[in-house]
């Protein structure tokens, strides 16, 4: 399948589009400081939560606020403040937003046609 991008909305005080790595090894969405501080992400303040990188170092990071759009779904979202990262999105995102990864195509799309059928 590769990499899958996609183009993203992300908002809180200042509002930013870019193409985002979707990333489903990745629990929470990963933004870099200067990224965060742009969209005026409100953030932890202190780095108290631990998280371990894909090269198998812990690091201790600060955690913030952020709400996504893709393609017209909007959900709020944790994301993980980190140094020097690429912005990536996990599947805590993806969830809140109603969306999955199709191997076959590298798309996102819902993973049923209805989520609440009245």
């Amino acid at each position: 399948m590769g990499h899958v991008y996609k183009e993203v909305k992300l908002s809180w005080v200042e509002e930013r589009k870019l193409k985002v790595l979707v990333d489903t090894d990745a629990t929470f969405a990963v933004l870099p400081p200067e990224l965060a501080e742009e969209i005026g992400i409100p953030r932890s303040g202190k780095r108290w939560f631990k998280v371990r990188l894909v090269n198998g170092e812990e690091v201790q990071v600060e955690t913030g606020s952020v709400i996504i759009n893709i393609d017209g779904r909007e959900a709020p979202a944790t994301v993980i403040i980190l140094e020097g990262a690429e912005p990536l999105l996990g599947v805590e995102a993806l969830e809140g937003l109603g969306l999955k990864v199709n191997p076959s195509t590298g798309e996102l799309e819902p993973p049923r046609s209805y989520t609440i059928r009245a």
